[in-house]
């Protein structure tokens, strides 16, 4: 649900905007932050929004760290997971689609 503002009233619509969540990273019980906007939504603080609500819950449930990967060309979604606090702690090549970056938070 988004918040819409117009002039001196807010209206909620049912617009979708992408996703945002917890998905399995492959690296026993920590897991992935994963998110993808629609790009109508790009660059409007919505995935730093999204990523930080996840990271709260994640965090409350009981999780002790959460991972992330990002291609290196991205840097709209590196900007995201660096508002977040995720750092650099490794990189694989990809014949195809070139670096990918594996990131970490601890909560």
């Amino acid at each position: 649900m988004v918040d819409r503002v117009a002039g001196d009233r807010t209206t909620a619509t049912e617009d979708v905007l992408g996703y945002c969540g917890l998905v399995d990273s492959g690296r026993g019980t920590d897991p992935e932050l994963a998110f993808e906007l629609l790009r109508r939504f790009w660059g409007q603080g919505y995935a730093t929004e999204a990523g930080r609500a996840v990271l709260d819950w994640a965090r409350s449930s009981g999780y002790r760290r959460v991972w992330a990967t990002v291609w290196e060309w991205n840097s709209a979604s590196r900007r995201v997971l660096d508002k977040l606090g995720f750092t650099e702690v490794e990189r694989s090549e990809d014949a195809t689609y070139g670096t990918n970056l594996v990131t970490m938070r601890q909560l």
